[in-house]
């Protein structure tokens, strides 16, 4: 077990499950926003807490990655869950509720959600499987240096044995790298990652991340509006499917993970 995790971290993740389960059965059916806000919440705090417990940060540990990193992918994967888990909890304790028993866990899902959850995987898996080819090259220990000092990592005229101890810190293979998990930032997500690239903006990781925080954004929208008119009718018929994510924008999210994979899988620079 990692050291950071204490016993109440345990005692946490639990008290968080009983609660939500106990609140989210008392509150009315009519109330189905307040519901779903609670189980967005309580989704939420577990993934702090136990990311807390691993990492030792608390708010945005969940996004470290193995280079200790604020990731976008991780981000993306996470919005995409926390929403979707959420409202699909929120629809079954609401048909419960409703009386509906025997239907309660029958909610479709549309197909293009389902496409929209598997792009963000595939970026999420195929993230460390690019990296992993970057970490077996050889350092640009030249570029390293130059990055570092711009980071104001390494000072200007320092010595050989600095430079290597410094630039051994931060760098594996052709990747950039903090030193602990406390050092991650959230411009991590649109930086570069590379022994040439770490001190500038990445415009492919931009875009992804605009893209997601919008097409997210509007979906979790649609889908509390269409839980509100459901839970207007919940006593003829249970919630029994999620809204449509229009194909166009499945479109625009492939485009911009695809821009954002072959981004990340080019080299910046020569090879060491």
């Amino acid at each position: 077990m990692n050291n950071d995790w204490k016993w109440y971290h345990s005692f946490g993740l639990l008290a968080l499950i009983v609660v939500t389960c106990l609140v989210g059965w008392l509150i009315p059916a009519s109330q189905i926003q307040l519901t779903w806000l609670l189980s967005l919440v309580a989704l939420t705090m577990f993934t702090m807490l136990t990311s807390h417990g691993i990492t030792g940060r608390f708010w945005l540990g969940w996004l470290i990655n193995e280079q200790y990193r604020m990731s976008l992918s991780r981000l993306q994967m996470f919005l995409w869950t926390v929403v979707v888990v959420s409202a699909f909890f929120t629809s079954v304790l609401t048909n419960i509720k409703a009386g509906h028993l025997e239907n309660a866990l029958d909610i479709t899902i549309q197909k293009e959600l389902w496409i929209a959850m598997g792009i963000s995987t595939i970026s999420l898996v195929g993230s460390p499987l690019i990296n992993s080819q970057k970490k077996r090259k050889k350092t640009n220990k030249k570029e390293a240096e130059k990055t570092l000092t711009r980071l104001g990592l390494l000072a200007e005229g320092a010595n050989e044995v600095e430079k290597e101890v410094v630039t051994a810190k931060h760098y594996s293979g052709q990747l950039h790298r903090n030193e602990n998990p406390q050092d991650a930032r959230l411009f991590d997500m649109v930086r570069g990652e590379e022994t040439s690239n770490a001190d500038v903006l990445d415009l492919t990781r931009l875009q992804n991340l605009f893209f997601t925080l919008i097409l997210i954004g509007t979906y979790a929208v649609n889908l509390g509006s269409k839980l509100v008119a459901d839970a207007g009718e919940i006593c003829k018929s249970p919630i029994d499917k999620f809204p449509e994510l229009g194909v166009s924008s499945i479109a625009l999210l492939a485009i911009s993970h695809a821009g954002y994979l072959v981004g990340k899988a080019v080299d910046h620079q020569p090879e060491g």
